[in-house]
């Protein structure tokens, strides 16, 4: 008998610690997860105006270079093909005087700047 109450002594034990370093777990992951910063310098700050939220298709036969800030000069992303449709919460004028909006696409939500003059009022 005692060691049937051993076995379930060392069950119970085994049990509790699990418990405890699950419940640390969540702890330590949910303190590192409100605290951490963005996962990626891209975002609308340089925005200089909101545009209350519009839908922009792309009308360059060409397509248009979804790129990490508001300028020729910054990393394309991804490109958007004719008539794809983007998502536009605001806008910034690059250094050249061109206007970029700020948004994302339709079909993956990834989040970027395209250029005015290569989109349309979208039709939504």
């Amino acid at each position: 008998m005692s060691t049937y109450l051993t076995a379930r002594g060392t069950t119970r034990r085994l049990g509790r610690t699990a418990a405890t370093a699950a419940a640390v777990a969540v702890a330590v992951l949910g303190t590192t997860l409100a605290t951490a910063p963005t996962a990626s310098a891209l975002d609308s700050r340089s925005c200089t105006k909101n545009i209350t939220n519009q839908w922009r298709t792309v009308d360059d036969l060409a397509g248009a270079a979804v790129r990490t800030g508001p300028g020729q000069t910054y990393k394309k992303r991804y490109g958007l093909d004719f008539a794809g449709h983007f998502w536009a919460v605001c806008q910034a004028k690059s250094a050249a005087g061109n206007v970029w909006y700020y948004g994302k696409d339709s079909v993956y939500d990834r989040k970027g700047w395209i250029v005015a003059s290569k989109t349309g009022k979208g039709k939504y």
